[in-house]
């Protein structure tokens, strides 16, 4: 099979084409983090809008070809779940202030004890 177009081969392996305007660098870097136990993943340039991502097999069995397509499919899901993430931000900051709101952490038997308490024990 032939080559995927936003794919090169390369002397070692694979390198991919990311355009930035459409993932943002963070979306591209968890995605390449995804593929780290699967291959080798080196980001080599980011420049002119485009990120240069070099693949080289861990195990010379595995298809680079694979590895591109389900790069190119989880390059989707990282940015799908950065969307999903900034509009639900506000709610799960109220979730977890809530949370938080409700249990007590602090212990205030320090604080609401009277001047002839000794919390601490230093009179002892």
């Amino acid at each position: 099979m032939s080559a995927l177009p936003w794919t090169m081969p390369t002397e070692n392996g694979l390198a991919m084409s990311v355009d930035l305007a459409i993932y943002p660098l963070d979306v591209v870097m968890r995605a390449c983090h995804a593929f780290t136990a699967r291959c080798y993943v080196f980001v080599r340039s980011v420049e002119n809008g485009l990120a240069i991502i070099d693949f080289a097999p861990r195990d010379e069995q595995d298809s680079l070809r694979d590895v591109a397509g389900d790069f190119s499919n989880a390059l989707i899901d990282h940015q799908l779940r950065s969307l999903v993430a900034a509009e639900t931000k506000a709610v799960r900051e109220l979730l977890v202030a809530q949370a938080f709101c409700e249990g007590d952490l602090l212990d205030r038997s320090e604080i609401e004890s009277d001047e002839y308490a000794d919390p601490r024990g230093i009179v002892r």
